[in-house]
């Protein structure tokens, strides 16, 4: 035990082997919040976040080497540039729909804790940023199947509905008025052998979303129908 608390008060230390494992650990540690990311179909993926991690605990040891080798400045400056910036990457992530929802608010905020995550690496706080990566590894993953649950058993439901003709749309906003559901927004978009059919929905109540997307889905000319997170 004290032969590890030892090893991590060297990593700790600025020195060659230090700096190594910290570019190392950042990259590593960028590319798996990355991957995360991807696989759910995000526009900043894999490559985005270890760059972002990398980066941003490169400009902290530079920023300490030159301290350290003229003896003066502040070996903060390039961290805020960091923190500064990377609200302009960010921003490039969020994207406001047709119907007027901003999607992308996770990425973005993401995107900014890893390049934090990356000036606590290259600063040598190694033993913070462990912990700091599992807290960022718990929320993006285990809070993200929490806040869907809670979502697919809340009032509103936004559901997407492809139909094979023209009559689909009678068929399902025939059945969610039947049932007391209001519309409050619908979108529809025409194609030659399809129709889809954006809609958001007030359904009076909190209830299971399960039941009303299996309802819909044996209505005619139904051809597929998904609830939108």
């Amino acid at each position: 035990m004290q032969n590890v608390i030892d090893f991590f008060k060297y990593l700790e230390e600025f020195n060659a082997v230090s700096v190594a494992v910290r570019l190392i650990l950042a990259t590593v540690m960028g590319g798996i919040i990355g991957m995360e990311r991807g696989a759910t179909k995000h526009a900043a993926g894999l490559r985005t976040f270890m760059l972002v991690c990398l980066g941003a605990a490169l400009a902290q040891i530079i920023d300490m080497r030159a301290v350290m080798v003229y003896g003066t400045g502040d070996p903060m400056r390039l961290a805020q540039g960091v923190i500064n910036g990377i609200g302009f990457l960010g921003v490039g992530t969020i994207v406001v729909t047709g119907k007027s929802h901003i999607k992308g608010l996770t990425t973005a905020a993401t995107l900014w804790t890893t390049a934090v995550l990356g000036i606590s690496i290259g600063s040598g706080y190694l033993y913070s940023s462990v912990i700091a990566f599992a807290l960022i590894m718990v929320v993006i993953k285990a809070m993200a199947g929490l806040s869907r649950r809670q979502m697919s058993r809340s009032r509103m439901l936004e559901i997407s509905v492809e139909f094979a003709g023209k009559d689909g749309t009678k068929s399902v906003v025939g059945y969610l008025r039947e049932n007391g559901y209001h519309i409050t927004e619908m979108d529809k978009k025409e194609n030659e052998d399809s129709i889809l059919l954006s809609l958001d929905i007030d359904l009076g109540k909190k209830m299971p979303h399960a039941k009303v997307l299996e309802e819909i889905g044996k209505l005619e000319e139904v051809e597929f129908v998904m609830e939108i997170f």
